[in-house]
């Protein structure tokens, strides 16, 4: 067993998700990238890259499943096209439509001078921009 999937296994572990074959490699792949954004199409590529073949819904459960659990970030660009981050810091997103790519922008790049209102009894929890971009 190689040193990923143990690591892939503890991380099921501490995370209380049951380490199948399918989470094992999905973990296994991930953690070898570091930090990484992924949709469940471009994670079955890269699996089948290494002659793993998982269904694509499998994948997306099991991304879904890892985001609940707060090891990956989900990612909403645009209606029905979800992304997951392995960097859990405060930032923010550029997303290319044309080229399909996410890449990470310091959350200290983008200033805020102003926020609404915010309703009584509720705090902000978090601000996520993803900043769309296309060739000029």
């Amino acid at each position: 067993m190689c040193i990923d999937s143990k690591k892939a296994k503890e991380i099921l572990k501490n995370l209380k998700l049951r380490p199948t074959i399918q989470r094992i490699a999905i973990t296994e792949t991930l953690i070898k990238q570091k930090e990484i954004h992924v949709t469940a199409y471009l994670l079955k590529r890269m699996l089948a890259e290494n002659k793993v073949f998982i269904s694509r819904a499998t994948i997306y459960n099991n991304l879904n499943e890892l985001s609940n659990k707060g090891f990956l970030k989900k990612v909403l660009v645009k209606k029905g096209k979800m992304w997951f981050d392995t960097n859990l810091s405060k930032h923010h997103h550029f997303y290319d439509e044309e080229e399909e790519t996410l890449a990470d922008v310091a959350e200290k790049e983008i200033k805020f001078s102003k926020f609404p209102k915010i309703p009584n009894g509720k705090r902000i929890k978090s601000v996520d921009i993803v900043i769309n971009i296309k060739k000029i």
